[in-house]
């Protein structure tokens, strides 16, 4: 009798080991290749969503032709105290993957990375609305989140800005100048290329890019414009808006510099098109009447706020503006840059070259 359950027991002992060495043989081994097609797809996307459960999952891959068995995955995820493990995200898979290794690649979070392209001198909206795009998020949540960062950090540490923050305070209140809503975060989210997971919130994307920024307009510094933070955004953000040339930037800024130290008007375009939704067409007289603080043709200074998301080189031109430059106007040349002058005679002469070649390009 004994004898007899000895052998039972060694008997299951041996089928015991037998399961289990199969079935890490199982976990182990490698999945389909190219979808069961000799030369095919290497690949294949798959999107794990928010809250998706493992067993879910398995069965997307089953589909996809990425796993073989979906038991063994299932039992080696809860074996292995990962069953509530998965990481939402978009991932790109490879076929051949063993159902461990394809595990391994759900949880640590390697989803594949979506890329953002913000150009500089991008208005909020726009960055709103290119990061919506890609991202699949909703653009007013992103620049509400935006909004709400920026107005608690600058809140913080108004200092010499905050007669220039209590009237933007008040446009952000009103509603739109103009044609334009006006809001907080306008020039505070940096323009770079980003590269964010699917998935990855309007909120987590907003204080990123604020972020960024802020730590840009730190760096920078006053410099030779002696202007407090927000604005030397600002200025920055004119710069950003004129200058065409990377070696104009800081004559521009020069120019901008010399106009706020004599009292002038700086007469800047870029804040008529902003306020009018007109960037880059052609403006009329009649624009430049629109009644809006940041009209710089009607209101002198600054205005309240930025008009677009300057980078780091317009950062550091406003910061630095041309020590050597007295000039106090500029316009285009006609062939992507501008003509700089110091007197009035001199720009009037600048200006009429530059319709010569306008009204001449126009004919053609």
């Amino acid at each position: 009798m004994k004898r007899h359950l000895l052998m039972a027991a060694l008997a299951g002992v041996v089928v015991g080991a037998m399961v289990v060495a199969w079935g890490w043989w199982q976990w182990n081994r490698p999945g389909p290749l190219s979808g069961g097609e000799t030369g095919g797809p290497q690949t294949q996307r798959v999107r794990i969503r928010p809250g998706m459960t493992l067993s879910a999952a398995a069965d997307t891959l089953v589909e996809r032709g990425l796993l073989r068995n979906r038991r063994i995955f299932l039992v080696g995820a809860r074996v292995g105290g990962q069953a509530r493990a998965l990481r939402a995200g978009l991932y790109e898979l490879q076929y051949g993957r063993s159902a461990r290794l394809l595990l391994r690649d759900l949880v640590t979070g390697r989803a594949v990375q979506l890329k953002v392209t913000l150009p500089e001198g991008l208005s909020a909206e726009e960055i709103a609305a290119r990061t919506a795009e890609v991202l699949g998020f909703d653009a007013l949540k992103f620049l509400a989140v935006a909004d709400s960062l920026v107005r608690q950090r600058l809140a913080a540490a108004a200092g010499a800005d905050s007669a220039a923050l209590v009237q933007l305070d008040h446009l952000v209140d009103s509603g739109p100048t103009g044609k334009r809503e006006v809001h907080w975060c306008e020039g505070y989210l940096a323009p770079d290329t980003y590269h964010f997971a699917e998935g990855t919130s309007a909120a987590r994307v907003a204080e990123h890019l604020v972020k960024i920024q802020f730590e840009r307009l730190d760096r920078a510094g006053s410099g030779g414009a002696r202007l407090s933070g927000h604005r030397l955004l600002t200025l920055a953000s004119l710069v950003e808006a004129e200058a065409r040339l990377p070696q104009e930037r800081s004559k521009v800024a020069a120019v901008y510099s010399n106009r706020l130290q004599q009292g002038w008007r700086l007469e800047a375009d870029p804040t008529v098109a902003y306020v009018l939704h007109k960037k880059g067409k052609r403006l009329y007289y009649k624009d430049l009447k629109v009644d809006s603080p940041y009209n710089t043709y009607r209101y002198r200074g600054l205005p309240p706020g930025p008009i677009g998301c300057p980078g780091p080189a317009a950062l550091a031109a406003a910061a630095h503006p041309d020590s050597t430059s007295k000039d106090f106007y500029f316009v285009s040349d006609g062939a992507g840059g501008h003509v700089f002058s110091r007197t009035l005679q001199e720009h009037d002469a600048a200006v009429r070259s530059f319709r010569r070649i306008r009204d001449g390009n126009a004919r053609r």
